[in-house]
Protein backbone atom coordinates (compact mmCIF):
# COMPACT_ATOMS: atom_id res chain seq x y z
CA UNK A 1 0.00 0.00 0.00
CA UNK A 2 1.41 3.44 -1.10
CA UNK A 3 1.93 5.80 1.30
CA UNK A 4 3.42 9.58 2.13
CA UNK A 5 6.03 9.55 5.03
CA UNK A 6 7.72 12.60 6.60
CA UNK A 7 10.82 11.71 5.44
CA UNK A 8 13.38 11.80 8.08
CA UNK A 9 15.95 13.88 8.52
CA UNK A 10 18.80 11.83 7.42
CA UNK A 11 16.56 11.00 4.21
CA UNK A 12 16.75 14.79 4.33
CA UNK A 13 20.29 15.65 4.27
CA UNK A 14 21.01 12.98 1.56
CA UNK A 15 17.93 14.20 -0.46
CA UNK A 16 19.04 18.04 -0.13
CA UNK A 17 22.51 17.00 -1.74
CA UNK A 18 21.38 14.81 -4.29
CA UNK A 19 18.30 17.70 -5.49
CA UNK A 20 20.70 20.50 -5.71
CA UNK A 21 23.16 18.45 -8.21
CA UNK A 22 19.76 17.02 -10.32
CA UNK A 23 17.98 20.62 -10.25
CA UNK A 24 21.50 22.29 -11.06
CA UNK A 25 21.20 20.20 -13.85
CA UNK A 26 17.60 20.29 -15.14
CA UNK A 27 18.36 24.16 -15.09
CA UNK A 28 21.62 23.84 -17.59
CA UNK A 29 19.83 21.02 -20.20
CA UNK A 30 16.82 24.05 -19.74
CA UNK A 31 18.83 26.74 -20.89
CA UNK A 32 17.68 28.68 -17.63
CA UNK A 33 21.33 28.39 -16.29
CA UNK A 34 24.56 27.94 -17.97
CA UNK A 35 26.91 24.86 -16.05
CA UNK A 36 29.09 27.54 -14.38
CA UNK A 37 26.09 29.24 -12.53
CA UNK A 38 23.89 26.33 -12.16
CA UNK A 39 24.91 24.83 -9.09
CA UNK A 40 25.33 27.79 -6.74
CA UNK A 41 21.98 29.44 -8.37
CA UNK A 42 20.24 26.05 -7.06
CA UNK A 43 22.23 26.11 -3.69
CA UNK A 44 21.23 29.38 -3.26
CA UNK A 45 17.32 28.76 -4.44
CA UNK A 46 17.31 25.69 -1.44
CA UNK A 47 18.40 28.08 1.24
CA UNK A 48 15.52 30.66 0.39
CA UNK A 49 13.03 27.97 0.54
CA UNK A 50 14.13 25.73 3.67
CA UNK A 51 15.78 28.13 5.56
CA UNK A 52 15.35 25.74 8.67
CA UNK A 53 16.34 22.75 6.49
CA UNK A 54 13.36 19.90 6.86
CA UNK A 55 11.72 22.25 9.66
CA UNK A 56 10.71 24.64 7.44
CA UNK A 57 7.54 26.23 8.63
CA UNK A 58 4.23 25.41 5.54
CA UNK A 59 6.74 23.16 4.20
CA UNK A 60 5.70 19.34 3.84
CA UNK A 61 8.51 16.86 2.97
CA UNK A 62 7.25 13.38 2.76
CA UNK A 63 9.18 10.02 1.50
CA UNK A 64 6.48 7.53 -0.81
CA UNK A 65 6.11 4.59 1.00
CA UNK A 66 5.43 0.95 -0.80
CA UNK A 67 5.04 -1.40 1.83
CA UNK A 68 8.25 -0.97 3.32
CA UNK A 69 10.29 0.11 -0.09
CA UNK A 70 10.97 3.93 -0.68
CA UNK A 71 10.28 4.33 -3.93
CA UNK A 72 10.68 8.52 -4.15
CA UNK A 73 10.01 11.74 -2.57
CA UNK A 74 7.46 14.44 -3.25
CA UNK A 75 7.40 18.05 -1.31
CA UNK A 76 5.54 20.93 -1.50
CA UNK A 77 4.72 24.37 0.32
CA UNK A 78 1.92 26.58 1.13
CA UNK A 79 2.19 29.51 -1.35
CA UNK A 80 -1.33 31.12 0.50
CA UNK A 81 -3.73 30.00 3.12
CA UNK A 82 -5.45 28.22 -0.03
CA UNK A 83 -2.72 27.10 -2.51
CA UNK A 84 0.41 25.23 -2.27
CA UNK A 85 2.90 24.45 -4.85
CA UNK A 86 5.18 21.46 -5.48
CA UNK A 87 8.38 21.90 -5.09
CA UNK A 88 9.64 18.37 -5.95
CA UNK A 89 8.95 15.02 -7.04
CA UNK A 90 10.79 11.93 -8.00
CA UNK A 91 9.84 8.42 -8.34
CA UNK A 92 12.89 6.34 -8.78
CA UNK A 93 13.47 4.65 -12.01
CA UNK A 94 13.05 1.03 -11.22
CA UNK A 95 9.75 2.12 -10.06
CA UNK A 96 8.61 3.98 -13.10
CA UNK A 97 5.90 3.21 -14.96
CA UNK A 98 4.40 1.74 -12.48
CA UNK A 99 1.32 4.03 -11.71
CA UNK A 100 3.00 4.75 -8.16
CA UNK A 101 2.93 8.80 -9.48
CA UNK A 102 -0.36 9.41 -10.52
CA UNK A 103 -1.28 7.30 -6.89
CA UNK A 104 1.16 9.60 -5.13
CA UNK A 105 -0.43 12.61 -6.67
CA UNK A 106 -3.92 11.65 -5.46
CA UNK A 107 -2.65 11.03 -2.06
CA UNK A 108 -1.14 14.07 -1.73
CA UNK A 109 -3.97 15.77 -3.34
CA UNK A 110 -5.94 14.45 -0.54
CA UNK A 111 -3.30 15.88 2.31
CA UNK A 112 -3.85 19.15 0.53
CA UNK A 113 -7.19 18.93 0.45
CA UNK A 114 -7.14 18.21 4.69
CA UNK A 115 -5.05 21.58 5.02
CA UNK A 116 -7.81 23.74 3.18
CA UNK A 117 -5.63 23.59 -0.11
CA UNK A 118 -8.31 24.84 -3.19
CA UNK A 119 -5.50 25.28 -5.70
CA UNK A 120 -1.95 23.08 -6.46
CA UNK A 121 0.44 24.26 -8.38
CA UNK A 122 3.63 23.32 -9.99
CA UNK A 123 6.52 23.76 -12.43
CA UNK A 124 7.56 21.00 -14.55
CA UNK A 125 10.70 21.55 -17.22
CA UNK A 126 9.11 21.39 -20.83
CA UNK A 127 12.16 18.80 -21.99
CA UNK A 128 9.88 16.39 -19.34
CA UNK A 129 7.84 14.63 -21.29
CA UNK A 130 6.84 11.89 -19.12
CA UNK A 131 5.87 14.28 -15.81
CA UNK A 132 4.05 16.87 -18.50
CA UNK A 133 1.68 13.76 -19.56
CA UNK A 134 1.33 12.43 -15.80
CA UNK A 135 0.40 15.62 -14.71
CA UNK A 136 -2.08 16.62 -17.69
CA UNK A 137 -3.79 13.08 -16.91
CA UNK A 138 -4.46 14.08 -13.75
CA UNK A 139 -6.09 17.78 -14.87
CA UNK A 140 -3.35 19.88 -14.44
CA UNK A 141 -2.97 22.55 -16.70
CA UNK A 142 -0.48 24.95 -18.17
CA UNK A 143 -1.51 28.55 -16.89
CA UNK A 144 1.89 30.24 -18.03
CA UNK A 145 5.09 29.10 -20.18
CA UNK A 146 8.49 30.50 -20.79
CA UNK A 147 9.76 29.91 -24.59
CA UNK A 148 13.51 30.35 -25.62
CA UNK A 149 15.14 30.14 -29.16
CA UNK A 150 18.95 29.35 -29.51
CA UNK A 151 20.34 31.74 -31.89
Amino acid sequence: MLQLRKMTSEGFQKYYQDAIRKIAKEYVISGYCDEDNALEYTKNLFREMLPQGLGTLGHYIFDIVNGNQIIGMIWYMMKSNDEAFICDFIIKEEYRGQGFGTETMKILEEHARGLGIKKMTLHVFGHNKSAIALYQKLGYTPFSMHMAKEL
